[in-house]
């Protein structure tokens, strides 16, 4: 029978090669780090206000955006769905208080979260699907997210504005980052075609005036640093009819919108198990070390020649 001693030596060399393999598999067992995540699921971003308006008069309004994240997915690239509603009204039903719906289907790159190609958009209003370029990022910002200046898309503009970075804030215990994006009133109609671009009203002397979609938007958002997906936003959006002269003629849709605090957090615990590359490193060589000096320890325990 072996003395008790090589049993526990021969234990100890046992744990440190589980230890040893467990630190080589880390880094294909944790999540991502600095990507976004393939298990992320659905991430939910609903803004809401009360006192919005819809063509010039008082009406709530709420706009949500619904990203998921789909197959094929792999180590570089994801596929990702957008869908972007936004609705105003207190009517019976989503349909009458419905101002636009779409989704956006495309590939992104899970590192810097821009798009592989264009995007397949379906309209709720049109058929069939369109392709429509993605610039820059969108709910996903290139990760680790640093203290600067990135391109964010607004689907609206069909095109990227950018985004500054504000301020550095602590949520649940995960750093993230704070971005001010600032949209000049726009001519949405310059910049691509649509049947909701141009509208026609009577002007003062009772001739037709054609007007023109116009957007403008303050938007802040909440990135996570890791991974760069955004996990909070606020927005004040003022979407109007303008002359030629960019004078505002008609309504649209107006409204200041943020999402509350117990949705951000929401969202966050998502990101639990998502580790920045030092963390990783630091973890993976903690392990290594570990199993190293047991399964040493225990290999001279076992193998020690003992007197007789």
């Amino acid at each position: 029978m072996l003395p008790k001693s090589r049993i526990i030596a021969s234990l100890l060399a046992g744990l440190g090669i589980a230890l040893l393999v467990g630190g080589l598999l880390a880094p294909r067992v944790l999540n991502s780090g600095a990507k976004l995540p393939l298990d992320l699921g659905a991430v939910t971003l609903t803004m809401a206000d009360p006192d919005g308006t819809r063509e010039g008069e008082p009406s709530p309004v709420v706009h949500q955006l619904h990203m998921e994240v789909q197959n094929p997915a792999g180590k570089d690239t994801a596929s990702v769905r957008v869908g972007d509603t936004l609705r105003a009204g207190d009517a019976g039903t989503d349909f009458e208080n419905l101002v636009g719906a779409s989704t956006w289907t495309y590939t992104l790159n899970r590192d810097t979260g821009e798009a592989q190609g264009p995007a397949k958009v379906q309209l709720v209003m049109a058929m069939p699907a369109v392709d429509v370029p993605v610039e820059g990022s969108w709910l996903k910002l290139p990760s680790p997210v640093k203290q600067e200046t990135y391109q964010v898309f607004d689907p609206v503009l069909r095109g990227a504005a950018p985004a500054e970075f504000v301020a550095e804030e602590s949520v649940a215990g995960r750093t993230v980052l704070r971005f001010r994006q600032v949209i000049a009133p726009t001519n949405v109609a310059q910049r691509y075609a649509d049947m909701r671009n141009t509208l026609t009203v009577e002007g003062e002397d009772g001739e037709p005036v054609r007007t023109f979609y116009t957007h403008s938007a303050q938007r802040e958002l909440l990135v996570d640093q890791i991974t760069g997906v955004v996990v909070g936003m606020q927005e004040r959006v003022n979407d109007y009819y303008a002359d030629v002269d960019g004078n505002e003629v008609q309504g649209i849709v107006s409204y200041d919108a943020a999402m509350d605090e117990q949705q951000t957090a929401e969202l966050i615990s998502l990101l639990d198990g998502a580790y920045g590359p030092s963390t990783q490193q630091a973890f993976t060589w903690s392990v290594l070390g570990l199993g190293g000096a047991l399964t040493l320890i225990g290999l001279v325990g076992a193998l020690w020649p003992r007197r007789r």
